[in-house]
């Protein structure tokens, strides 16, 4: 295998894979692949759990407290181990077996979901901070997991497809959100809160079983045990912020989840304030944002990027910050539910174009560190959300948007000229 590189000029350019292919080829990540096959597998079930649990617990707070702000919060403290645990898993993620390491958080999240489904069954789930609990040990699970899965997509497929496999990937967060959704709110319905936990921890069983035969062919020999794990969080830290090309495709990817991802937190409060409408609304704008995830990710994994995948990175970012100006500007309901459609399609194309770029520059010793860093998003979302809200308080939501969107715009409009870096990459 050759190695990743190091320099940006190797990323220029392509191969007959490269994005500039037009002939259909969806799943050619995983033909002939049993070893990406197994991941692939895993991950769909991986985030169906996943969103299943999303949807399942903000329900359950609600009926258990009364209180919509535990509703808001049991899903929003998931950040917390994120922000505190999430570059020490990419550390461990260097160190150790990444299929290991995987599978023991996978197994710890399925016996969580065992034991809260047990106490959920027997009427025992009287307090809401019990949800709180079940939330915080699945989050230290899911800050560990989420950098190692993504790691290990490097390492179950050629550099010459990973572009696809990670738009694949993609797949499976957008299609489970939309399937999570719907299974999560059946079952609800017609069984209770049991059978989802129930579910939800059958399908982390399936996920470790599919890692089981899994193997690395494209793992590199790891040199971080030669050092203490701290040095390893600094020799992370530091290889992000000298390496001017990481360093702007981090910037870029955290300026795109302080725009972008806290919009689902804030749709109840959207949909009732700007568009007068209430929560039937507020799910079509989720679906609609879905269907757009689903379709921009078909398209990446079938044909590949129309242009570079530098370009398309920045001006996604610049298209999806246009659509929640818009939305803060829109008290028309069918332009707010259709305009999500391109919300989702921005959200995609940026999330794995920006992903690829970071999985071919960083080295393989330390993809999980930079993979770590790359997910600690996730944990900024809570803190996004509360600002907008605190701001949104005080002038409205409607205002708060249009501002925050059109000052994202502009940052959006100087990288794309500014960052010529970035342009290029491919």
């Amino acid at each position: 295998m050759s190695s990743p590189g190091d320099s940006s000029s190797e990323l220029l350019g392509g191969d007959k894979h490269s994005s500039r292919t037009r002939k259909m080829d969806t799943f050619s990540s995983l033909k002939g692949n049993p070893h990406h096959c197994f991941l692939f597998t895993g991950n769909l079930f991986s985030n169906a759990a996943q969103w299943l649990q999303f949807i399942t617990l903000g329900w359950l707070a609600l009926e258990v407290s009364g209180s919509m702000v535990h509703s808001i919060m049991a899903v929003a403290i998931r950040a917390l181990p994120t922000l505190l645990l999430s570059p020490w898993g990419g550390v461990l993620a260097d160190r150790i077996d990444r299929r290991i390491l995987a599978l023991i958080t996978v197994i710890g999240m399925s016996v969580a979901a065992v034991v809260f489904a047990a106490l959920v069954g027997m009427s025992l789930i009287t307090n809401v901070w019990y949800v709180y609990a079940y939330t915080l040990v699945t989050g230290i699970g899911f800050a560990v997991n989420q950098p190692v899965r993504q790691a290990l997509i490097a390492n179950t497929v050629p550099e010459r497809y990973m572009a696809n496999a990670l738009a694949l990937n993609a797949l499976t967060v957008t299609s489970m959100r939309l399937l999570g959704a719907i299974l999560g709110g059946s079952l609800m319905i017609t069984l209770g809160f049991t059978w989802n936990f129930i579910v939800e921890a059958s399908l982390y069983i399936a996920t470790a079983l599919l890692l089981l035969p899994m193997k690395m062919p494209y793992r590199e020999e790891s040199t971080a045990k030669e050092a203490s794990p701290w040095n390893n969080l600094l020799e992370g830290m530091t290889y992000i912020l000298k390496k001017k090309v990481m360093f702007r495709l981090m910037l870029l990817n955290f300026i795109r989840t302080g725009v972008f991802a806290p919009l689902l937190l804030l749709l109840p409060a959207y949909t009732s304030e700007v568009l007068d409408a209430g929560p039937g609304i507020g799910t079509a704008m989720m679906v609609s944002m879905g269907v757009g995830g689903v379709t921009a990710s078909f398209i990446m994994s079938s044909w590949g990027f129309f242009l570079r995948k530098g370009l398309v990175s920045l001006i996604t970012l610049c298209t999806g910050s246009m659509v929640f100006m818009v939305l803060g500007l829109s008290s028309w309901v069918t332009l707010s539910v259709g305009i999500m459609v391109v919300m989702g399609l921005s959200q995609s194309h940026f999330i794995v174009s920006n992903q690829t770029l970071v999985q071919k520059v960083v080295p393989d010793a330390l993809r999980g560190r930079v993979s770590s860093v790359w997910h600690y998003e996730q944990g900024l979302i809570p803190m996004f959300s509360l600002i907008i809200g605190l701001i949104a308080g005080i002038i409205g939501m409607g205002r708060t948007m249009t501002i925050y969107g059109a000052i994202a715009v502009a940052l959006g409009i100087i990288y794309l000229t500014v960052f010529k870096d970035i342009r290029q990459l491919d």
